[in-house]
């Protein structure tokens, strides 16, 4: 816990793993590096290329499989998120031939999405999902993203514990800007919904007007600019939190941003970590 803070730092974002971009042995150099950082807890979860839902022999060091065996390794500190292909999933109805549109399809039983967030939750013991929906090429607002939160508030319900999605949320394509993260939010006011990187440059003049009425969005201030002070001012620090980035970028980039946004170290303790702590129950559910 860092010195004269209530809270515990938690660190909302950072990737872990290898692949062709990156490599990250989180078994190794985690722990070194949250605690050069100051970082008490860690959220992390898949880099974004290569990302896959089951571990595969090849690499040991991608999949969700990966991402809960480093949360088992350090349970204290560790936060882990998995992550879910969403076009892995049948239609349920015809779109073609023209004469059978509409009616129910059932020419593929498995539904590998779903499959894979009840696995995620209640085997893995995850606490939610990382989207990225400009990489992996999915509207946050499809219906195939709709049913996979429809199974995240009922898997909530069965673990008895609260959950979150991560969303990459720059504004940097037409499938994550801030309007159709506030689509899905108001839809699943049950769920916990983190907005990585707040509208970054292109979205940011709409965020307040569009997610700011959802109260389950959290502004995630990861590699942010510092010019969203009339957004802390509007909705003040209880709605944001911070995360690093990493490895990509260092720890204290993060606090320069918190600290160039809230002067008061009450509020920065809040946004660094207070309000995951009591949002997520951090504590009593682990």
């Amino acid at each position: 816990m860092t010195f004269g803070s209530p809270w515990p730092v938690v660190d909302c974002h950072a990737h872990v793993g290898v692949s062709s971009t990156c490599t990250f042995v989180a078994e190794e150099e985690l722990i070194p590096w949250m605690d050069r950082g100051g970082i008490d807890v860690q959220m992390i979860f898949q880099l974004n290329q290569g990302a896959c839902h089951q571990t595969p022999e090849w690499n040991p060091y991608i999949g969700n499989d990966y991402i809960a065996k480093i949360q088992r390794m350090f349970p204290d500190r560790v936060l882990g998120l998995g992550t879910i292909n969403p076009w892995l999933q049948p239609p349920r109805a015809y779109t073609y031939p023209i004469e059978k549109r509409g009616t129910k399809f059932g020419g593929i039983s498995r539904n590998l999405a779903l499959e894979e967030c009840e696995r995620i939750i209640l085997e893995l013991d995850l606490w939610g999902l990382k989207m990225h929906p400009r990489e992996h090429g999915y509207p946050v607002n499809h219906w195939t993203v709709r049913h996979i939160l429809d199974k995240l508030v009922a898997l909530q319900r069965q673990a008895g514990r609260p959950l979150v999605i991560l969303v990459h949320a720059a504004a940097d394509s037409n499938y994550n800007t801030p309007e159709a993260l506030a689509d899905v939010a108001r839809d699943y006011p049950d769920l916990l919904f983190l907005m990585a990187h707040v509208g970054y440059m292109w979205g940011l003049k709409t965020v307040a007007q569009s997610v700011g009425p959802c109260e389950n969005v959290l502004f995630d201030l990861t590699t942010c600019p510092d010019s969203l002070t009339e957004l802390a001012e509007r909705y003040g620090p209880g709605r944001f939190v911070a995360g690093s980035d990493g490895p990509f970028a260092k720890p204290a980039i993060k606090h320069a941003i918190v600290e160039s946004i809230f002067q008061d170290p009450g509020e920065q303790a809040l946004v660094l970590g207070g309000n995951l702590v009591k949002r997520l129950g951090i504590g009593s559910h682990r």
